[in-house]
C-alpha cells in the first residue's frame, strides 16, 4: 500500500512540474511535425494572459455597454496589445446596447493605461427609440492574477442619429410627430462613460 501512495504521489508530482513544452510532441504536432510550443517554452509560461487569444470580460457602471454587460475579445490582434471586443448589455432605461471596440492597452513598465474606440447601437425599448453612436474610453488596467485583469474607465459618447423604431409608441395616431421630433433633435448629444471591467483571458 506504502509503494502505491509513494508511486501516485511521485506521478502527480511530476504531472504537476512545469516542464519543456517540446514534451507535447505527442499528439500536438501537425503529421509533418510543426510544433505547436517553441522549444524552449514551459507549461507555467502558457498561462500568461499575453500568449491567450480570447478573453471575456464583465462591465458594470456607465460604460458604453450599459450599466450591466457581458462582452467577448480577440487579444493581440491584428497587432500586439490591441484587443477587439463585441459586447451586449442592458441599461435601467430599460435599454438594450450593442457594442463592437477596439483597444489598445500600453505597458510602461507595469504601468498599463488604455485607450479604447467604439461603436454603440442602442435601443430604449419601451419607447421605442433606437441610436447610432461612437465613443471614445481612457482608462487604466491592473494585473489581478495572471489572466485576470481589473480596469477603470472613463469616456465620452456621440450620439450620431436617434430615431423612432417601427414599433414606437411615439408613432401612434395620438403622437404628436412634429414634437417628438423636435426632442429627438434636443437630446444632448455627448454623454459621459465610467466603466469598471473585470476580465479573463482563456
Amino acid at each position: 500500500m506504502n509503494r502505491v501512495i509513494l508511486a501516485s504521489a511521485m506521478a502527480l508530482g511530476v504531472w504537476l512540474a512545469p516542464d519543456a513544452a517540446s514534451a507535447r510532441q505527442f499528439g500536438l504536432q501537425s503529421p509533418a511535425g510543426r510544433r505547436i510550443y517553441r522549444p524552449g517554452e514551459r507549461f507555467d509560461e502558457v498561462l500568461e494572459h499575453k500568449r491567450r487569444v480570447v478573453v471575456s470580460e464583465v462591465a458594470v457602471g456607465a460604460g458604453p455597454e450599459g450599466n450591466i454587460a457581458m462582452l467577448l475579445g480577440c487579444l493581440n490582434f491584428p497587432v500586439r496589445r490591441l484587443d477587439l471586443f463585441a459586447g451586449v448589455g442592458i441599461e435601467a432605461n430599460p435599454a438594450a446596447l450593442l457594442t463592437g471596440s477596439a483597444r489598445y492597452t500600453f505597458n510602461f513598465d507595469g504601468i498599463r493605461p488604455y485607450v479604447a474606440l467604439g461603436y454603440l447601437y442602442k435601443v430604449t425599448y419601451e419607447v421605442g427609440v433606437a441610436s447610432h453612436n461612437v465613443y471614445v474610453e481612457l482608462g487604466h488596467t491592473w494585473v489581478i492574477h495572471r489572466t485576470l485583469r481589473f480596469s477603470l474607465g472613463v469616456g465620452l459618447r456621440r450620439i450620431l442619429d436617434s430615431r423612432l423604431t417601427e414599433d414606437s409608441a411615439l408613432l401612434g395616431p395620438d403622437a404628436d410627430r412634429a414634437a417628438v421630433d423636435r426632442e429627438l433633435q434636443s437630446i444632448n448629444p455627448w454623454l459621459p462613460l465610467g466603466a469598471i471591467r473585470f476580465s479573463r483571458a482563456f
